[in-house]
C-alpha cells in the first residue's frame, strides 16, 4: 500500500464523518424550517393560556405565551418578544433540544 492508498482510506474516513455529521444534523433539525402560525395562547392566570383564535385553553408553565405551527407543535415564547406575529403568517423557526430559539419572517 503506496501513498495512494493511504490518501484513499484517509478520504473514506472523511467522507464517512461528513455523512453522519449531515444524519446528525438532519435528525436534529426536523422542525427547522418553514411553518405558518396555527394559534397563538396567551396567559389568563398563572398556569392557564387561552388561544386567540379558537379560544381553547392549554397549560403553560409561569406567566408564558404559547404559539402553535402548523407541524401541531407548541412551543412556549416570551410574550413581549413575539407579540407581532399574527395567527396565518409564515415564519422560519429554529428549535434545539426541544425548545424555540428564534422566530423569523419571510
Amino acid at each position: 500500500m503506496g501513498k495512494i492508498g493511504l490518501k484513499l482510506i484517509v478520504l473514506g474516513i472523511l467522507v464517512f464523518l461528513l455523512i453522519g455529521l449531515g444524519v446528525i444534523k438532519w435528525r436534529n433539525g426536523t422542525h427547522n424550517g418553514w411553518l405558518t402560525i396555527e394559534e397563538k395562547f396567551y396567559p389568563i392566570n398563572e398556569s392557564t393560556a387561552q388561544g386567540v383564535k379558537t379560544g381553547r385553553e392549554i397549560d403553560v408553565s409561569g406567566h408564558r405565551c404559547s404559539i402553535t405551527f402548523s407541524n401541531e407543535t407548541t412551543y412556549e415564547v416570551d410574550c413581549d418578544r413575539y407579540l407581532d406575529y399574527r395567527v396565518g403568517e409564515k415564519v422560519k423557526i429554529t428549535v434545539e433540544e426541544g425548545e424555540l430559539i428564534k422566530i423569523k419572517r419571510k
